[in-house]
């Protein structure tokens, strides 16, 4: 970045994480990543001022992404000089989205939960309706269990084209959350690819009473542990 902030060049792993290409983001500020909440309290103005007087500034909080979505993220900022003895800012940026999810994941709004539903590439989720019916699986979700396609809305669990579902373990797992509102900590289940591979996966679970008239609502979370 030019020493304002105006963005002269971004790397394909930058794009890849955040979705900026350099014809879409160049010559543009830097604060376009940032939300508006951290623009009022002026944080890409103070992570500037601050890089240009030390060299150094680093900084962990939400990233937009080119569709809008946040998106948590380490930066670091850093004060470099060409051979001509021009400065630029090059800024280091690693996102920590699946982690913050984990974290995120145990808090009980709603809102919080979808936008961490919509946002998560990387984390397999499903959402169950009261009666233990599908409401929506994320991208994650359908490479964990090898799906071509999304089951559908209102579907049962044994719809799902994948002998998982259709498991003792999982329904038993599901029909204490539902019935006993207890949620799945960390629960280890282990299923088998279509190569012959045993995967492991590791389930949370957070049940949200829906508001007015809407139903209940059951977030999945899977980890997979296998090496």
């Amino acid at each position: 970045m030019e020493i304002d902030g105006t963005v002269l060049d971004v790397n394909q792993a930058f794009t890849k994480n955040f979705g900026y290409t350099n014809e879409v983001i160049q010559g543009q500020n830097f604060n376009v990543l940032f939300t508006e909440k951290d623009k009022e309290k002026r944080k890409p103005q103070i992570e500037l001022e601050t890089v240009n007087a030390t060299g150094q500034a680093t900084d962990e909080n939400y990233v937009i992404n080119n569709k809008g979505l946040a998106i948590w993220a380490l930066g670091e900022s850093m004060l470099v000089a060409d051979i001509e003895g021009k400065h630029y800012i090059v800024k280091d940026l690693v996102n920590l989205q699946a982690k913050k999810q984990l974290q995120l994941f145990l808090m009980q709004t709603e809102e919080l939960l979808e936008r961490i539903f919509e946002s998560s590439t990387d984390i397999p989720m499903m959402v169950l309706d009261g009666s233990m019916k599908i409401v929506k699986v994320n991208p994650a979700f359908l490479s964990l269990f090898e799906l071509h396609e999304a089951p559908h809305e209102g579907g049962r669990l044994s719809d799902i084209p994948h002998p998982f579902w259709n498991s003792s373990d999982i329904k038993k797992a599901l029909t204490a959350v539902i019935i006993s509102n207890t949620p799945l900590k960390r629960q280890e289940l282990s299923f088998t690819t279509r190569s012959g591979e045993t995967k492991t996966v590791v389930f949370d679970s957070r049940t949200i009473d829906g508001q007015q008239g809407k139903g209940r609502k059951i977030f999945l979370l899977m980890e997979e542990i296998t090496a």
